[in-house]
């Protein structure tokens, strides 16, 4: 980095990664000439993805009744609210009516990342500090397994950073 350029100048992750039209190349989302909002990319993946695989249709049948606020937060649009509830399987735009059992707050980009498959882990937002979990824990491992499990994963594969002693299908 040059002398004369500061810490806070540097570009944000994505602008590199994210170039104009990148959602225009991913054949599950919604043909559109702007980027899509949060809640139309998480929804057009858990219609085109997540509910046609067979796995994580299963995985969602073993876990109780969860109900989960995602916040999903673009840097340069704001904060968009989807209420997503698991066994039985939900998805609306919007704050939920009841209680959630968590709240998760997910950077756009992280986000996109992770649904275009580019990353493998829907919790590595959480540890590069990106993105914030408010409530019941397990109900994020749970949406984690889903996705993971919807992306390519064995259920093996994405219940192994899951604690023993908090099996798929448990409060």
């Amino acid at each position: 980095m040059s002398e004369d350029k500061k810490p806070e100048d540097k570009e944000p992750w994505w602008k590199n990664e994210f170039k104009d039209g990148w959602w225009k190349e991913v054949p599950w989302i919604h043909p559109q000439d702007t980027e899509p909002s949060g809640v139309s990319l998480f929804i057009d993946y858990m219609l085109d993805k997540a509910i046609i695989t067979p796995e994580a249709v299963k995985i969602a049948s073993w876990i109780p009744h969860r109900l989960i606020l995602l916040e999903i937060v673009h840097p340069l649009k704001g904060t968009e609210r989807i209420s997503f509830m698991i066994s039985p399987t939900s998805v609306s735009p919007g704050i939920p009516d009841a209680t959630p059992d968590a709240i998760i707050s997910y950077d756009y980009y992280d986000l996109a990342k992770f649904l275009i498959g580019k990353e493998s882990d829907f919790t590595m937002s959480f540890w590069k500090g990106h993105s914030k979990v408010y409530g019941n824990l397990i109900a994020l491992i749970d949406l984690a397994n889903i996705l993971e499990v919807a992306l390519g994963k064995s259920i093996e594969q994405a219940k192994s950073e899951r604690p023993r002693n908090w099996p798929v299908g448990y409060p």
